[in-house]
């Protein structure tokens, strides 16, 4: 990680996060969580176009726009000047008229969220201050926009109040009880808050003046605003979904071949990318407890593991589609010894959709915007 200012602030940091991050590695629980949605494609915008925002008539659906003009100006000013990489706004308008899933109403951070909500009106005022916000955590420490897109498209639709109905997963990150813990131990997100506080860059200095401090019980379901409200998000939610991929990352770089050391030998950072991704919606001991099946899977069938058998991108919609139609298929399969089988259709099998749902949402944002958002 490179943090974007001064020099001796990317060293501190990294000291920081090092310091605290392995505490719990171990320990976290495994977490089967659904995304909130996986968006279906509707019109794209024009590559050319300039961008066009909803002019919404009725107060139930411009709830958010009061509580977004009590905030300072520059959070929804247009910042692209202070960004060295960025994709077009589009790309976020084009994920939030597609989310599929749910909204709740947060009147401050305290609450428990009020699900049934409908969607808030896309007014320039609040695509751009979700835009800003997730660039501006991108640019603070200097990463790609498009890294993280497809994420963050499936778990929320890049909306402030997005909501799951059953495990109350929250805000743009789409955070959980165990993720929000696994982000705030010791007092994480206060720590590098002031590290940013000290930072010379303006997309630093935003974050850290908007993100406000966790209590200790906001991982609570009856304050889980605190992943909703303004105007501490949707700072807040780019911000911990940062922390959470950057500890994955962490232990997949550093720990993983201590623990399973058969990888050692094949691992490369597109698997490792694969991994952290997995880890987000299963916590890190689901993801090794599948990693192990795989292993158990090809011995089984009498093949060595190999990097290519981590595809990263794979469409498996018609695997996914046949087996929703047949059910018996997949305990079938999962008894078969399939001599040629990605990790990704081994997921897929112990139904563990959350790849292939991004991997679906990648070939429809590149069939209508083409690179313009992902890779």
């Amino acid at each position: 990680m490179k943090f974007k200012g001064a020099s001796n602030l990317n060293h501190k940091l990294i000291a920081l996060l090092l310091s605290l991050f392995f505490l719990i590695q171990c320990v976290q629980k495994s977490v089967d969580r659904a995304p909130s949605s996986v968006p279906l494609a509707k019109t794209a915008p024009s590559s050319s176009a300039k961008p066009e925002f909803e002019i919404c008539h009725s107060r139930s659906k411009l709830y958010l726009e009061d509580q977004i003009l009590r905030m300072p100006a520059e959070y929804v000013a247009d910042h692209s000047e202070d960004w060295t990489k960025k994709i077009p706004i589009q790309c976020i308008q084009f994920a939030q008229k597609n989310f599929k899933g749910s909204f709740a109403y947060c009147n401050n951070e305290d609450e428990k969220p009020k699900v049934g909500a409908p969607r808030p009106c896309l007014t320039e005022n609040y695509t751009r201050l979700v835009y800003n916000a997730y660039h501006d955590v991108k640019d603070c420490f200097n990463l790609d926009p498009k890294s993280s897109f497809l994420q963050i498209m499936i778990e929320s639709g890049f909306h402030i109040n997005a909501i799951n109905r059953t495990g109350f997963d929250a805000g743009v990150a789409q955070m959980t009880k165990n993720g929000m813990l696994r982000v705030t131990e010791r007092d994480l997100v206060e720590k590098t808050r002031r590290v940013l506080l000290e930072s010379n860059s303006p997309s630093c200095q935003r974050i850290a003046s908007t993100v406000g401090k966790l209590d200790a019980d906001a991982f609570s379901i009856n304050k889980r605003c605190s992943m909703m409200s303004l105007p501490e998000n949707p700072y807040r939610g780019f911000l911990l979904h940062y922390l959470h991929a950057l500890r994955d990352q962490i232990f997949f770089k550093q720990q993983l071949v201590k623990l399973r050391p058969e990888i050692e030998s094949i691992l490369t950072p597109q698997m490792v990318e694969q991994f952290v991704y997995f880890a987000y919606n299963r916590g890190i001991t689901g993801t090794l407890r599948l990693i192990d099946g795989y292993y158990k899977n090809r011995k089984a069938a009498g093949q060595v593991v190999k990097s290519s058998d981590f595809v990263t991108w794979q469409n498996l919609r018609d695997i996914r589609s046949t087996m929703r139609r047949e059910p018996a298929m997949r305990e079938q399969l999962k008894k078969s010894k399939i001599k040629k089988l990605s990790f990704m259709e081994y997921a897929i099998i112990q139904n563990q959709p959350y790849m292939a749902n991004m991997a679906e949402a990648r070939d429809m944002v590149k069939r209508h915007l083409q690179n313009r958002c992902i890779e």
